[in-house]
């Protein structure tokens, strides 16, 4: 992707990074208005694709490679998953299936803190 994905080669350019993350803020609105009013799954696909498409142009704007950054954030979600399922096992549990939102938050927080500065 370039520096002109959307409409940068046109002029529409955003000038700073903040007013993106609030554009970013508003998709999340009105995905969540989306699900809230029971809307169909089209129109929910539509604004979270109007969301990805945000976190795109952020992406470039700062420079970084869309395809890196989305390879290293799966690289870094799949260490996680591992890690956690380390951690249900360390907790004598076969899987994560019927507990609590509790403790796989707390699951997912402590493989956070394990893999934060761990290479894959």
């Amino acid at each position: 992707m370039s520096k002109t994905h959307g409409g940068g080669g046109y002029g529409f350019d955003w000038p700073d990074h903040e007013m993106i993350l609030e554009q970013a803020i508003d998709e999340c609105r009105e995905i969540k208005e989306a699900i809230d009013d029971a809307e169909p799954p089209e129109r929910i696909q539509a604004e979270i694709g109007d969301l990805l498409h945000t976190a795109i142009l952020l992406c470039i704007f700062s420079g970084l490679d869309v395809e890196t950054t989305l390879s290293k954030t799966n690289e870094k979600f799949e260490k996680r998953m591992r890690t956690i399922k380390m951690l249900t096992k360390k907790h004598n549990l076969p899987n994560l299936q019927g507990q609590s939102v509790e403790l796989m938050l707390k699951l997912w927080k402590e493989a956070k803190e394990i893999t934060k500065n761990v290479k894959p």
